[in-house]
This record gives C-alpha cells, sequence and structure tokens, in this order.
C-alpha cells in the first residue's frame, strides 16, 4: 500500500497487527462474541485462550485472524472463486459437531431469515431460498469480476457498499455471513491501495437498523432477479454509515504514525 510507504518495517508490522486485532475484536462482537479487546489482542498475539472464556469464542477469534490472512491472499488473485468464499466460511465458523443442515464450507441447505421490527412490531424477513443461492452467488461474483482498479475513496465505497448489501442479502450460508461480508468486500479498497473498512462494535446497533431498512425496502432476491441491489434512500444511507467507518482503520495508522 502507498498509504503505508512513510512507515518503516516495524511500524508497518505493528500497523497491520493492530489493524487485525482491531478487525476481528470489533466484526466478531458484532456478533455477539463476549471477549474484549485486550483478550482477543492476547490471543492473536500469544496463541493462548483466556482463563473462563468460552472455547466458541475462542475459536472466532483465531478463526477471523485466520481469514484476514486468506483475505490478504485474494487480493493477490484477478478475481473470485467460489472455493475461495467457502475456505472463509471454514475459517470463521466455530462448528466441532457435524450438521447436516449447518454444512461449513457449503452453501446452505435449510431456509432461513431473521426477525425484523417495523412499525412496532416483529416481522419475519426470509433471506433467499437454498435454491436460489447459486444463481444469486453468480451474479455476485460477476459484479466482482467487472471491478477495476478504483482511483477515489467514493468508488471504494460505493463498491463496498454494494458488496456488503449483496451478500448479506443473498444469505449464502447458514451462520457467518455478515463477518464474511465485511472481510471480501473491503479486497476491493485494498487492492487499490486503501485501508478496509472495519464497523465498530459501538455502532452495532445503528448498522443492523441501516442493513434492516434497506432490506425491507428492497424487493426480494430470487432466480428471476437480473440485479442485487437497489439504490434507494436507504442504500445512500448505509453507504454513507460505510464511508464514516472508514475512520477507524485511519485511526490505528494515525496513532501508528503518532499523530494526536
Amino acid at each position: 500500500m502507498d498509504i503505508l510507504k512513510d512507515l518503516n518495517r516495524f511500524e508497518k508490522d505493528e500497523f497491520l497487527k493492530h489493524l487485525k486485532i482491531t478487525w476481528t475484536y470489533n466484526s466478531n462482537a458484532i456478533e455477539g462474541n463476549t471477549l474484549s479487546y485486550g483478550d482477543t489482542q492476547f490471543i492473536i498475539e500469544n496463541g493462548l485462550t483466556v482463563k473462563g472464556k468460552p472455547l466458541k469464542d475462542h475459536i472466532e477469534v483465531t478463526g477471523h485472524a485466520k481469514a484476514i490472512d486468506l483475505i490478504n491472499q485474494f487480493i493477490t488473485k484477478d478475481t473470485l472463486e467460489v472455493e475461495d468464499i467457502f475456505l472463509l466460511h471454514k475459517a470463521i465458523q466455530t462448528g466441532i459437531v457435524i450438521d447436516i443442515e449447518c454444512p461449513i464450507g457449503a452453501y446452505k441447505v435449510v431456509e432461513n431469515g431473521r426477525m425484523i421490527r417495523q412499525n412496532g412490531k416483529l416481522n419475519y424477513y426470509p433471506y433467499p431460498h437454498p435454491n436460489d443461492v447459486s444463481y444469486l452467488m453468480n451474479i455476485w461474483f460477476d459484479n466482482f469480476s467487472e471491478l477495476k482498479q478504483l482511483n477515489t475513496f467514493e468508488q471504494c465505497a460505493e463498491i463496498y457498499t454494494n458488496m456488503h448489501i449483496g451478500f448479506t442479502a443473498i444469505h449464502p450460508f447458514f451462520d457467518g455471513n455478515g463477518r464474511i461480508a465485511r472481510l471480501i468486500s473491503n479486497i476491493p479498497l485494498l487492492k487499490s491501495g486503501y485501508l478496509p473498512i472495519i464497523i465498530d462494535t459501538t455502532d452495532r446497533q445503528k448498522y443492523i437498523e441501516l442493513l434492516s431498512n434497506y432490506n425491507l425496502k428492497a424487493k426480494p432476491l430470487n432466480k428471476k432477479s437480473i440485479t442485487l441491489i437497489e439504490k434507494n434512500e436507504e442504500y445512500e444511507n448505509l453507504k454513507e454509515f460505510f464511508k464514516d467507518q472508514y475512520k477507524n482503520s485511519q485511526e490505528i495508522l494515525n496513532e501508528i504514525r503518532g499523530v494526536k
């Protein structure tokens, strides 16, 4: 990254280490991981467990850290393949007991959805049917393969938003979709020399509300869908939110540089 060219080797290593810790801590915390930032740092730096903490939470930390390493490998590729997404899914999943209804490293086989509160009432929002996932993900991969070098942060923010919204709307896996979306959508930024967008867990509620608002306004995705994205008002709100979250990785870099 040109953005790191003013750092010496030690400073670059320190930046990348703290970036990985911050990215892992926040993304996992958004999904309910109970480990603190300090716990996350201890596990990543020392490879040891924290006394009294759930095994599942430890595996989520090591898995997400491994997934970041995979992302760093993927940015050297011209395009992404379905096997790459499956590798990410295997990295971040914590399941030990095999469940045929919850495959790891494969698309979902059971219908799923989530409850979204709208106008004071809870409504069930179904994600696309398992039979539609391959078709929809092919559109997502096609969109990714068409990406070229991005010259401005505004372009990067729009592509991040498109990839993030598209992936979470398809919801191709039984679990882990949010973490993968927050990882994989950063590849265009990294390939273009920008820092990743890291969503701070303190903004978790706003993040979930914005995604929910978009999902409620957008048309459901299925095999008749031609595009994955609707650029409505809720889309613009999400894009502005993601743009603002870029400051989280910038702050790590500024701290390494000693900028107050």
